[in-house]
């Protein structure tokens, strides 16, 4: 009969700790994320000849994923086709707030 230490396989306990304290870490990682975003919301005001992605533009930061906000206005603001946007329209956009330096 092998002893005790010697038939423990340390290596897949190993794999099995370091897999554990990854995922706590993602998990920390998006739990923190979703406290610290505050949303801040914008109106505007269609005018003749602007487009959905132009507007978000004007209130979007650098680090904003432009294709995901102006999919985001659109079902916020239950519009089914953004090439046909009518003047006078107002538009809510929610955006991160920006972290102050």
């Amino acid at each position: 009969m092998k002893p005790l230490i010697r038939r423990i396989r340390w290596v897949r306990i190993g794999c099995i700790l370091c897999g554990l304290l990854a995922a706590g870490a993602v998990g920390y990682s998006c739990y923190m994320d979703s406290l610290a975003t505050e949303l801040v919301e914008y109106r505007a005001t269609v005018e003749e000849g602007d487009t959905l992605w132009g507007i978000v533009a004007k209130v979007a930061t650098d680090k904003e994923d432009m294709s995901k906000l102006t999919w985001q206005v659109m079902q916020d603001n239950r519009i089914s086709d953004p090439g046909h946007l009518q003047p006078g329209t107002e538009l809510v956009i929610r955006v991160k707030a920006a972290r102050e330096l």
